[in-house]
């Protein structure tokens, strides 16, 4: 099944969101819907969902129409979860009745319920209120409830900006096993770059209210800073665990090796985040090759303005360094230039991955 969406949605003094993307069904995935807030993220899900009508444009489910001018399927007709922010719980029903509420007419309704409290980790609440429960429980309960019907497609609304970090954690690292679990695809909302890395196998970057960006997580977030002279810009990269020792991993990343700290858990692939400010580089003399994370590198793209450049590498990886210009030029740095990435450990984080992941 192939969900196709083409639509508008122009607010009084606000931008206009016009969207377009296409989601397979069929197959277990997790797109992310990544932007600043205000670009038109949850708009877009709600739209989908069907809690919000567009202004102009198209949805349809394998030709079969949900929205176009004039018509709209209702939001409970498209058997579609939904996971509000807040979790929108009902709060004079127990957990098992929240968990239950879409299901009244199904005959393994009981079964289900029991089956997805298991799944959530909330065995031995069923009993009690969602006021008797922390925000993460109550998230889960959400989560279950959303799941409980086997919906088509799950939508998440920044699931985890209600939590406090902890608890945002482990949601964020149990989430995806459970929607494989169920098989059921889903579009996740966030602006955390994190949630992407951690949950996302495809990614639409929005501005403004439109897509202006689609790929794997980490081609999209590599690089990308709302100027040059944000330092939050970083290279992310796929890397496989091939040993540990004094805190920390050492990953094969392409060709290179890299040593980074191990942020604990038993996982053997991850994505890396490298920020950009935290790789220096030097010319090739007088630098031992084996130091560890001394990367001998090629320089493929300047880019200077004004007070910083950014530099990009081919260190067997591709990698960005934004360094000073006059750093650039006090090394005569150029194009083509063989250089060595000095690249602090501190400056990586790791992301560790489902290990079926490619």
């Amino acid at each position: 099944m192939k969900l196709t969406v083409d639509v508008q949605r122009k607010f009084r003094d606000g931008p206009l969101i016009q969207a377009a993307l296409e989601l397979d069904l069929d197959r277990f995935g997790i797109t992310v819907l990544f932007g600043s807030s205000g670009c038109g993220k949850t708009t877009l899900l709600r739209m989908i969902s069907g809690l919000e009508r567009p202004d102009a444009g198209a949805i349809d489910l394998d030709g079969a129409v949900w929205f176009q001018e004039g018509f709209q399927v209702p939001a409970e007709a498209r058997r579609v979860g939904y996971v509000f922010q807040e979790g929108a719980l009902f709060p004079h029903l127990s957990v098992a009745a929240n968990v239950a509420f879409g299901l009244q007419r199904n005959p393994e309704r009981a079964g289900r319920v029991e089956a997805l409290i298991q799944r959530v980790g909330l065995a031995g609440l069923e009993h009690r209120r969602p006021g008797e429960l922390s925000s993460g429980q109550r998230q889960r309960v959400a989560l279950a409830r959303a799941l409980a019907p086997k919906p088509r497609l799950l939508l998440l609304d920044e699931p985890f900006a209600s939590l406090d970090r902890p608890a945002a954690e482990q949601l964020r690292h149990e989430l995806r096993s459970i929607l494989k679990a169920e098989g059921i695809p889903a579009v996740l909302v966030t602006h955390d770059r994190g949630d992407a890395l951690s949950l996302g196998d495809r990614m639409l970057r929005m501005e403004a209210g439109r897509i202006v960006q689609d790929g794997r997580p980490e081609e999209v977030l590599t690089g990308f800073a709302a100027n040059l002279e944000d330092a939050g810009s970083e290279s992310v990269v796929l890397a496989r665990v091939v040993g540990r020792r004094e805190g920390l991993l050492c990953l094969e990343v392409g060709s290179a090796l890299l040593f980074a700290p191990d942020p604990g858990g038993q996982f053997r692939q991850a994505r890396l985040r490298i920020r950009s400010e935290g790789v220096a580089l030097e010319r090739l003399e007088g630098l031992p090759a084996s130091t560890r994370n001394h990367l001998p590198a090629r320089i493929v793209d300047l880019d200077i303005r004004g007070a910083l450049a950014r530099v990009r590498l081919d260190c067997g990886f591709p990698l960005e360094a934004l360094v000073t210009t006059w750093a650039c030029k006090d090394l005569g740095l150029s194009v083509g230039d063989p250089v060595i990435a000095l690249v602090k450990a501190t400056a990586i984080r790791v992301v560790p991955m489902d290990d079926e992941e490619p």
